[in-house]
């Protein structure tokens, strides 16, 4: 009897863990739906991109990592950086290698014309000289990459230098990031109960 009553309540505990799970993954549907719909309502505002000077961002950095909504992250969690710098560190090599696509682009030709800086720019040997140093340096790090680049062509990584100064002011579209971030999160997040969800049951 006792076991017959362990497997019932076992059994009913499962019952309710599945249900609590499926009523949280429609609440995230439901609200992921909700903010798709209301964005796609909303007459899109004038782009604007708002670049904090150095002073700002270093005071950001350095207050202590505890934020409004109550969510603490260790300092020592990324050597001490707050998750705002370490990701902004990541992203350096990120706008590195779309310098790289767009210097490519402008100097393969296909940019002619988007630009006062691809008018005229064809340049086969500068473009050889990119892929070359690609293959030898694979662009894990964006800062060492172009260190490494300088010792090969000088104009050429001063040049990528500006481009990818430029993009992160001034082409990136830092709003559209945030969106996209948040979307992506909600779906996987999403994804995940559901697949848990539908675990117990096999």
């Amino acid at each position: 009897t006792g076991t017959g009553q362990s497997k019932k309540n076992s059994k009913s505990e499962r019952s309710r863990t599945v249900a609590g799970c499926r009523a949280f993954v429609r609440k995230m549907a439901s609200r992921a739906t909700v903010r798709s719909t209301a964005t796609r309502a909303a007459r899109p505002a004038a782009a604007t991109t708002s670049v904090p000077n150095r002073a700002a961002t270093k005071r950001r950095f350095l207050v202590p990592l505890v934020r409004a909504g109550g969510f603490y992250v260790p300092s020592e969690s990324f050597g001490g950086l707050s998750p705002e710098r370490k990701a902004a560190t990541a992203m350096k090599t990120l706008f590195t290698m779309c310098a790289v696509k767009i210097v490519l682009a402008q100097l393969e030709g296909s940019s002619a014309g988007r630009g006062g800086s691809a008018f005229g720019s064809f340049n086969p040997e500068a473009v050889q000289t990119i892929y070359k140093h690609l293959d030898e340096v694979p662009l894990k790090n964006g800062d060492e990459w172009l260190r490494g680049l300088m010792q090969k062509d000088r104009l050429l990584a001063l040049r990528l230098v500006e481009v990818r100064e430029s993009y992160i002011k001034e082409g990136f579209e830092w709003d559209s990031m945030q969106k996209a971030a948040i979307k992506e999160m909600e779906s996987s997040n999403i994804e995940i109960l559901r697949e848990g969800a539908e675990s117990m049951f096999k």
